[in-house]
This record gives C-alpha cells, sequence and structure tokens, in this order.
C-alpha cells in the first residue's frame, strides 16, 4: 500500500464495492448505527445523560432561531428548533499503562480513571458525521481513541437529534446545549466547569459542520454585547474555544463548483445520495412529512450560513483552525472556507491529500494516508493544547510517499468571491424545486 498505484486501486476498490452494496431503508441504517462495538486495548468509555434543560431552554431556543432569521436571505423554508431533550454522552480516554479496563467499574469509576490516565488540561469536545442520519458514538471511539492516544487528552462525545425525524436547527441546538453543559455542569455531573480556553472542538464530515456553526452562534452572542446564556437557573457565560480541528466539513452543499464533477471517478460520495433516488426504498421516517428535499433540510435553505458553513464569510474573532480534506466532492467548497477563514485574520492550516475521497480516515482507515491524517490531527491538538501554533499555511499531500508541499491559501481556489456564492444561489435555486415524495421522484443531488 505504499506505492502510488496501490493506494489508487484501493481507492477505486473502495468505491465500488461501496456503489455496488444493496440500499436499505434509512431506518435499519439508522438503527444499525446504535449498535455497540466491542472496545478493544486500553480504551476507557464514561457513559453520561445530559439532562434536558428545565429553566432557559425556551429562551435558548428563541434566540437561536433568531439567529436563522437574521442569516436568511428570504425564500428559505426552515423549521424552528424542537424543544430540547435530554441527550447520550460519553467521556473517552486511554489507559497509560496499557492494561484494558476492569469490567465491573462504575461510570463514575471509569471517568475518574480517564482523568487519572489524561495528560492533558484540555479537552476535545468531539462531533462525528455520518449525514446527520447515523448515530456517532459507538462507531467513532476508534478515532477518538487515536485522538487520546495522541494529544493526552480526555475527548467528551454525545449524540445528537438525528435526520431527518428532525432538522439542522435542531441538532445545533443540541450541540449548544452540550457545549454549554461542558462549561456549566449540573450538581452530580462527573466533571468539573471547563473553562472554553481548554476547549478544542474535533469532528469529521457533518460533524466538524455542527461546530462551525457552532462557532457562527458564538460568535453572535460576543458580538451581542451580553455573550452570557441563562439555562438552568444559572448565567452561563460563552467564551470561543482554544481550538478547533476537522476533516472534511460539508461545504458547497449545492454542489456547484468544480470539484464536484472533477473528483467523481475517486469519490464513493458522488453520483448521488441513494436516498435522493428513485428507487430508494421507503420507510416510515423518509420521505419525511411533510416531505422535502433532502434529509436535514428543506433545498431552498442550502445556501444558508448555518446549514452550509461554506457561505458565512466573515470568521472574525474564531479561534485558530486546522482543517483536512481529500480531493472529494467538497474540496472546492472547503477550500473557499479556509480562504475566508484566512482572510478573516484568523490562523488556519488547510492540509489536503492527493487522490482521497471524503473522510477516507474514516472508510479507508488502512491507508497511509489515513493513519498519516490521524496523526496530524493528534499532534495538532496536542499544539493546541500546549499553546503551539499549526504551522498556518496550506500544505497538499502527494500520494506514494506522502510528501507534504506548501501551497499558498490564497492560490485554493482561483474563482473570485462573489462568483462562488452566485453558484452556489444558482445551484440552490434550481434544487429547490425538488421535493422527494418516494421512489417516483429522484434527483442526482448528493
Amino acid at each position: 500500500m505504499d506505492t502510488i498505484q496501490g493506494q489508487k486501486e484501493a481507492v477505486v476498490t473502495f468505491r465500488k464495492g461501496f456503489k455496488s452494496a444493496p440500499w436499505v431503508p434509512i431506518s435499519t441504517m439508522q438503527a444499525q448505527s446504535f449498535r455497540e462495538r466491542p472496545l478493544k486495548g486500553p480504551v476507557l468509555v464514561s457513559k453520561i445523560e445530559i439532562p434536558r434543560p428545565d429553566q432557559g431552554e425556551e429562551a435558548l431556543r428563541t434566540q437561536l432561531w433568531d439567529l436563522y432569521k437574521a442569516k436568511s436571505k428570504g425564500g428559505e423554508k426552515l423549521d424552528p428548533p424542537a424543544p430540547c431533550a435530554s441527550y447520550k454522552g460519553e467521556w473517552i480516554g486511554v489507559m497509560k499503562d496499557g492494561n484494558a479496563p476492569l469490567p465491573d467499574m462504575s461510570e463514575h469509576e471509569r471517568f475518574k480513571a480517564i482523568e487519572q490516565n489524561s495528560t492533558s488540561d484540555v479537552t476535545l469536545f468531539y462531533l462525528s458525521g455520518g449525514a446527520w442520519f447515523r448515530a456517532g458514538p459507538p462507531g467513532a471511539r476508534p478515532l477518538i481513541k487515536q485522538l487520546c492516544d495522541r494529544s493526552g487528552s480526555r475527548v467528551f462525545t454525545f449524540q445528537y437529534r438525528l435526520v431527518p425525524q428532525y432538522t439542522l436547527p435542531t441538532l445545533l441546538l443540541d450541540v449548544i446545549v452540550a457545549y454549554l453543559y461542558l462549561l456549566s455542569p449540573l450538581p452530580g455531573s462527573f466533571h468539573e466547569p471547563i473553562d472554553p480556553a481548554n476547549l478544542i472542538l474535533v469532528g469529521e464530515s457533518g460533524g466538524a459542520s455542527l461546530h462551525l456553526f457552532l462557532l457562527q452562534f458564538l460568535q453572535f452572542l460576543l458580538r451581542s454585547g451580553n455573550p452570557t446564556i441563562r439555562l438552568n437557573n444559572r448565567d452561563i457565560r460563552v467564551a470561543m474555544p482554544k481550538g478547533c480541528a476537522f476533516i472534511s466539513p460539508g461545504c458547497d452543499i449545492a454542489l456547484s463548483l468544480p470539484s464536484v464533477k472533477r473528483f467523481e471517478p475517486r469519490e464513493w460520495l458522488s453520483e448521488g445520495a441513494p436516498w435522493l433516488q428513485p428507487n430508494f426504498p421507503v420507510d416510515r421516517i423518509w420521505p419525511s412529512k411533510p416531505p422535502r428535499g433532502d434529509l436535514h433540510c428543506d433545498n431552498s435553505a442550502l445556501c444558508h450560513p448555518l446549514v452550509d458553513p461554506s457561505t458565512w464569510t466573515d470568521w472574525t474573532g474564531m479561534p485558530p483552525m486546522w482543517i483536512a480534506a481529500g480531493e472529494e466532492t467538497y474540496a472546492d467548497g472547503i477550500k473557499f472556507l479556509v480562504q475566508n477563514i484566512e482572510a478573516s485574520g484568523v490562523p488556519v492550516t488547510f492540509v489536503q491529500y492527493e487522490h482521497m475521497p471524503h473522510v477516507w480516515n474514516v472508510v479507508m482507515p488502512f491507508l497511509p494516508q489515513s493513519k498519516h491524517v490521524m496523526r496530524l490531527w493528534g499532534e495538532t491538538c496536542k499544539g493546541f493544547a500546549e499553546g503551539r501554533a499549526s504551522n498556518p499555511g496550506a500544505y497538499f499531500v502527494k500520494l506514494g510517499k506522502l510528501e507534504m508541499v506548501p501551497i499558498g491559501i490564497q492560490g485554493l481556489l482561483d474563482i473570485p468571491k462573489d462568483e462562488v456564492l452566485e453558484r452556489m444561489n444558482v445551484a440552490k435555486d434550481e434544487l429547490a424545486k425538488f421535493v422527494w415524495n418516494g421512489p417516483e421522484t429522484g434527483c442526482p443531488k448528493l
């Protein structure tokens, strides 16, 4: 797998296998994603529950909904966030001595062991993707374990509510509640309050996008002059986290930029999402009620900044960011995002991997490129924790020996900003005509 040809063939083989797999209903895939996986090695998992907020919940929802409306250009069909729920979460760490944890440890004992084995004061807040319709924590644990190993940090992750039962405003509400839980835990919680200066946002694909939405919400609050949220009868003062480290955030959701077609031959995500095709099986949750154009939102909202983060161009005041991507469907959208982050005065590092598809480290963890990006990801988190910069700039990782070649951020995407946004809106307007009502309808959109 060290040869260029071997790496190319592995990507093509995976793509062929993914494309030929039989389609199953959304509810079946969703249920499968919740199944527990056996834990291997010295990984510690402490399961917790975030109680449903009982005071201030309605005001928080109103505040978030006001932000969605403020960023709307008109014409988007958006659902207000649903009332808060309670949430399942996990603290994850590793045993330094390499021994497997004792099976009869209580959840609190496991949490204390996680703290004792962490070598950093910084917490990683991890969100997984999965097109927002798959459960995250069970499948994400192997990745999270690697981040714990390389960063020395403990990791917190939780399960936000899923699409298509809910839409993005509700998912972002869940992430905000989890963020506030980390900052201001209720009595009886395992952890002590976490200063945002000791918090790093980490995620891949849709999880990275949700964190980018969270940053926009925090920016909105800080600019309002009142960065305090009252929840559960306490005033919680919010602030930006210490740093962010993301892989393959979903950008250019309207699929308007050249990378959509350019990288189609190697991208497993290309040629249309199964759940939008004419013969995809119907179940009790899809098509949605009422029907819409995609799992997570009506297509009229595809260019809203809290649906597609690459359409937001002002990232002023954000923490340092590290973003990795492949030569994937979303590559040009991610490059546009990176350019706007850098133009906003935020230190950003971008690493692109030659010939790699979307979240290659998740779907093909055996590849040298996957091991390489996992090492960089963990080292970046450790660097943020220790106050070290992550070498702002852009780099291209070649096939074969994985040589990292410096490239200029401003030259990443040679399309003017206004033209990029115009292309996105034109594509969105065309897709807004589509609603998936079941097998009799279909759309080529991802």
